[in-house]
Parts: structure tokens; C-alpha cells; sequence
């Protein structure tokens, strides 16, 4: 997560000052797409047992979450900030209870190795329908959540939003935080 303010707060200082009230991105804009939980895997023997409370709801509450109470802060440390989260959501649409693991494992066996290859984020990328059209997109590429080892894993993906070029893209591991479900 420190890797993530600390990369937030160097685009915020490379980043054009552009009035909040104009609605179309420039260049310098960041572009929030949201959580894509398209490829994601959910492994526990004793979890994720409501797939139909999962599928796509869940996914929707997950990314409502990060909009209230997580990007405040992120356009704190970076200005001007837009979203989009229409592309990701029809993404998320996609999603289904076969991307449940009902095994448990080893990190080695479980958080450590990725089914998401740079090819899959470069294509996943390519086909957001975004409505703006220049900017810094970043999104949180859901790759796994692993309920006996409380880690989530994801990409944070930047790209060029005129291109579809990714920028960079990094695997962050980290152990969930937060009671219940919902805050996993």
C-alpha cells in the first residue's frame, strides 16, 4: 500500500492543474477505472459460499467502497482526479462463481503464483470503453483472494487512456484487513 501512495503522490506532482469543475480529462488527469474483478480468483474450502450474493453484487458494493471511502484520500494526494468506472463495471458483469477455488493451500501454492499474465492486463486495457479520452487511467486488477492466508493480491495498472498503452503494472500481495466479508 506505501508503494501505491508513494507512486499516487509522484504522478499528483507530474500531474497539469486543471480546474475540478471542467469535465473533459487532459493529458495530466488521472483517470480512476476502478477494482476489476473479471479475473479474479477466490479460494477457500470454507468461504465464498453465496456466489449469487457475490456475483456481480459484491463486486459492485467492493468498488462503491473504494469510491467513498478510499478516493477522497487519493485526490488528496493527486489533482485533478476523474472516473470512470463504467468499463470495469461491465467487466465485473463477466464475473461468475466458476472463478471460485474451494481449496486451500500453501502461500507458495496459493498467493505466491499468478494466472494473470502482462498479456491479460495489456487486453483487458485495450477493451475499456472509457468515456474520457486522454489521461493517466489507473486500475486495481483483482487477481486473487486467498481466505486461508487473509492476502489479496492485485496489479495496479497504469496506462495511457488515448492509447490503451500500459504504463506500468505491478503486483502488490497484501494481507486483507477489516472484519466480515464485505471489508476483506
Amino acid at each position: 500500500m506505501k508503494r501505491i501512495l508513494i507512486t499516487l503522490s509522484l504522478l499528483g506532482l507530474m500531474a497539469t492543474s486543471v480546474s475540478r469543475a471542467q469535465d473533459e480529462a487532459t493529458p495530466g488527469t488521472l483517470v480512476w477505472c476502478g477494482l476489476d474483478y473479471s479475473k479474479v480468483k477466490m479460494i477457500g474450502t470454507s468461504d465464498f459460499l453465496h456466489p449469487e450474493a457475490i456475483f456481480p453484487a459484491m463486486l459492485n458494493t467492493w468498488n462503491g467502497l473504494f469510491m467513498t471511502e478510499m478516493l477522497p484520500q487519493l485526490e488528496k494526494m493527486t489533482s485533478p482526479v476523474k472516473t470512470d468506472l463504467k468499463a470495469v463495471e461491465a467487466a465485473n458483469q463477466k464475473a461468475s462463481a466458476n472463478q471460485i477455488e474451494r481449496e486451500d493451500g500453501t502461500a507458495d501454492e496459493k498467493v505466491k503464483p499468478s494466472h494473470i499474465t502482462d498479456a491479460d492486463i495489456a487486453k483487458m486495457v485495450k477493451n475499456y470503453d472509457l468515456k474520457y479520452k486522454q489521461g493517466i487511467g489507473l486500475v486495481f486488477i483483482m487477481d486473487r483472494l486467498v481466505k486461508a492466508q487473509e492476502t489479496g493480491c492485485l496489479y495496479v495498472v497504469y496506462f495511457d487512456v488515448a492509447s490503451r498503452k500500459v504504463i506500468s503494472s505491478e503486483r502488490v500481495v497484501a494481507k486483507a484487513g477489516g472484519i466480515g466479508f464485505r471489508n476483506f
